[in-house]
């Protein structure tokens, strides 16, 4: 019984190295963004304005400066701009995506192979900037809110991952129970296949919420009004230069009054802002998260 205990104990170099390899990797990934929260939360600006390490403000915390930026018009408007493209974008992507995939997915059917080739090809061939660019403005969507959205609902990575799962993750007698009972494909997709792979479905939504959250490039090509930017452009113009917001224009551009926020505190209260929604988002799907990464990866 003693020996039993001391293997159940015992540790080993590898594990030792372990976990202090994570406790670092950890501390390294995690710090930037306390470093940043600091910068947002400390009213002396010591952090903000001198750039130096610390671990715990120098004053009392103050939330002035969310307050300020959280009461100027365009950001809220950007913020909501957001919302509203990465909530309807990774719902749409879903449906259409998911419904593409389960459909190839039935490599019995004649000529889906040919379809599966087809889909591929477009993940190493495109037809450009240009082309694209006079695409969206002969279907009349530039300058748009669906200029940000119709381009980002399909994935061809997502169709793979998709694809894979319905191939060999659903097993085809539970097709075949349901076909039996008289249901048709339809029925079978959105009454049998989306309940039972909705692990699948929570990893994929994450995928696509993080990349159309983040996605800024859409705007800077396809869109021009200032009311329709996202709240990612509007963090990239305050990286590259945040005296674009401030001074006696930021009330002008932003709808509030943010001239007494120093450039460095301006940039980290905005990344704060911007970078919020995605961890509060990370903590309810984050169990499906490395399934999701591994659905597909054995086979196909």
């Amino acid at each position: 019984m003693l020996m039993a205990r001391k293997k159940k104990f015992r540790f080993s170099f590898f594990d030792i190295f372990a976990v202090v390899f994570c406790c670092v990797t950890g501390l390294i990934c995690f710090y930037p963004m306390w470093y940043v929260f600091l910068g947002s939360i400390d009213p002396s600006d010591f952090v903000a304005s001198k750039g130096i390490i610390q671990i715990i403000p120098s004053d009392m915390p103050s939330f002035r400066y969310y307050t300020a930026i959280l009461s100027g018009a365009a950001f809220l408007r950007a913020i909501s701009v957001s919302f509203y493209k990465t909530f309807i974008t990774s719902i749409l992507s879903l449906i259409i995506t998911s419904m593409m995939a389960y459909g190839i997915s039935k490599k019995y059917i004649k000529g889906m192979n040919f379809f599966n080739l087809l889909i591929i090809f477009t993940m190493f061939f495109g037809g450009g900037l240009i082309p694209t660019f006079l695409l969206i403005r002969a279907l009349k969507l530039y300058d748009t809110f669906w200029a940000m959205v119709i381009p980002q609902i399909f994935s061809v990575g997502n169709f793979i991952i998709m694809r894979n799962y319905f191939s060999y993750s659903i097993p085809k007698e539970l097709e075949d129970a349901s076909v039996i009972d008289g249901a048709n494909e339809f029925v079978m997709f959105f009454r049998i296949i989306i309940p039972i792979s909705m692990p699948m479905f929570a990893a994929i939504f994450l995928f696509e919420a993080v990349r159309n959250w983040n996605d800024w490039y859409s705007y800077l090509i396809f869109v021009n009004k200032q009311e329709l930017r996202p709240i990612i452009e509007v963090l990239r113009k305050i990286l590259i230069d945040p005296t674009v917001y401030m001074g006696t224009r930021s009330t002008n551009i932003m709808g509030g009054n943010i001239s007494f926020m120093p450039p460095a505190a301006l940039k980290m209260t905005t990344i704060m802002i911007a970078t919020l929604p995605i961890l509060l988002l990370y903590p309810f799907l984050q169990k499906y998260f490395a399934k999701g990464i591994l659905i597909g990866a054995v086979k196909g």
